[in-house]
């Protein structure tokens, strides 16, 4: 069922949309991409027209939900158990969500990459490109100023003013420091600040972390070929691709390394 609203139809028009939107989020058995699977996926797609489609499921991951997960979203075993499963949906997720733009927050990290391993574990193929992703969290990092004097301002109330001393910006930032104590009390624990700063913010395209997304390209995150691009390798050295697709890589690694030889072939 369609529906009509001012506020999706002015996402339409203002992005120009070529192809069908999807901004989506999901709720997951746990939080590692690799063996974690989908148990709530809710949508909303808006088509260029303004038309918009809106919904959710439930399915069963036919694996346990961790605790922690249960405690975050409040859905238990018991609660997915009766539901169907990713294959039985998996047509028609397939074709609500391809060939489209994908939003979300964090979906380029997170969400993307889960739904591109339940596809695969049908032996679907859901595919796509950085040039397809709006993420709300991206764009909040690189539009909201990160610098000293943004910080300062933030949680200090007052204007930053360029001492253009090393002393100067310690001092500002011991400032900071207070304030960041002061109103957030996770922080005064160091195990937990330790935590938050291993959060890789690293856009991997597979969730192996094989390889990475680098201004709209694949490029290797291992071997000897670290920081080459894959489309590089795979037309100097399309045998080390072959290898990959025989050795004992994830089943999305392989499937990236295919398209990677694919495309070459295409190009001959």
């Amino acid at each position: 069922m369609f529906i009509i609203s001012d506020k999706f139809k002015k996402i339409a028009k203002t992005l120009k949309l070529d192809k069908p939107l999807v901004i989506f989020d999901m709720e997951t058995t746990g939080q590692t991409i690799y063996k974690d699977k989908i148990i709530e996926l809710a949508y909303i797609k808006i088509y260029s027209d303004g038309r918009v489609k809106k919904d959710e499921m439930i399915l069963d991951p036919q694996m346990p939900i961790s605790r922690e997960s249960t405690a975050v979203h409040g859905l238990s075993d018991k609660d997915v158990s009766s539901k169907p499963t990713f294959r039985k949906k998996a047509q028609e997720i397939w074709e609500i969500f391809n060939g489209c733009y994908y939003s979300g927050f964090n979906v380029m990290n997170f969400d993307l990459p889960i739904l591109r391993r339940e596809f695969i574990r049908v032996g679907m193929d859901f595919d796509y490109s950085i040039s397809q992703i709006i993420d709300c969290r991206v764009i909040y990092q690189h539009m909201v100023p990160r610098s000293l004097a943004a910080t300062y301002r933030y949680y200090c109330g007052k204007e930053f003013r360029q001492s253009h001393t090393a002393l100067g910006d310690v001092e500002v930032s011991a400032e900071i420091l207070v304030k960041q104590l002061d109103k957030y009390s996770e922080i005064r624990d160091l195990d937990f600040i330790n935590k938050i700063h291993q959060s890789p913010e690293n856009s991997y395209v597979d969730s192996s972390r094989k390889f990475y997304w680098k201004q709209g390209r694949a490029y290797f995150a291992f071997s000897k070929y670290i920081g080459v691009a894959l489309s590089e390798v795979a037309k100097i050295n399309p045998k080390f691709l072959k290898w990959i697709l025989t050795a004992d890589f994830s089943e999305e690694t392989k499937t990236i390394v295919k398209k990677a030889l694919e495309s070459i072939k295409r190009s001959y």
